[in-house]
């Protein structure tokens, strides 16, 4: 008895946290368990965490040069901290991704917040994705809300919706 109770226990560490695919319009994430979508559109999804912490994506329409791009949204994301500092841009590159990233440390309100901004243009466009928490449990969830972002997926826009067609018949066929 004793055995089987322990093998139970055991399969519950081991099942995997459910996850959730939350789509915003023409792209998808997953979503491990403890993160919920707040917001999503077309364009934008934002989760948040039960912690505090958040997570922002934005797909967007520009073609405009990647870092000048990076630079313009990270310098919008820290104006509003108080006391806030950047560091110098990181740039990362493979076969089908370029990416921008900054990370930012800067006060919100009475509370001290770090920011990781990445710019991101794949073969399916150009995207951002902030992720943001207290600065003493940033590192916590840095590698769920990389994993996120990571399962950043593009998905082909769902069908126009229009006005059903009518059943055809012959003429004076209709409801009676």
């Amino acid at each position: 008895m004793p055995l089987h109770f322990l093998l139970a226990v055991l399969t519950v560490i081991q099942t995997p946290s459910p996850v959730d695919v939350i789509r915003g319009g023409s792209f998808e994430v997953t979503v491990p368990q403890g993160w919920t979508a707040s917001t999503v559109t077309g364009t934008f999804v934002r989760l948040d965490h039960s912690t505090g912490a958040s997570l922002l994506i934005i797909r967007t329409r520009s073609n405009e040069n990647l870092d000048s791009f990076a630079r313009r949204g990270a310098e919008r994301i820290m104006a509003p901290l108080g006391f806030a500092k950047i560091e110098d841009p990181r740039h990362f590159s493979d076969s089908d991704k370029e990416l921008v990233q900054y990370e930012i440390w800067g006060n919100r309100l009475s509370e001290r917040r770090r920011i990781l901004y990445r710019a991101l243009r794949s073969k399916d466009g150009l995207f951002e994705v902030v992720y943001e928490n207290n600065e003493n449990r940033f590192d916590l969830l840095l590698t769920e809300a990389q994993a996120i972002a990571a399962s950043l997926q593009s998905v082909p826009p769902p069908p126009p919706t229009g006005r059903g067609r009518r059943a055809s018949g012959a003429p004076g066929e209709g409801r009676r």
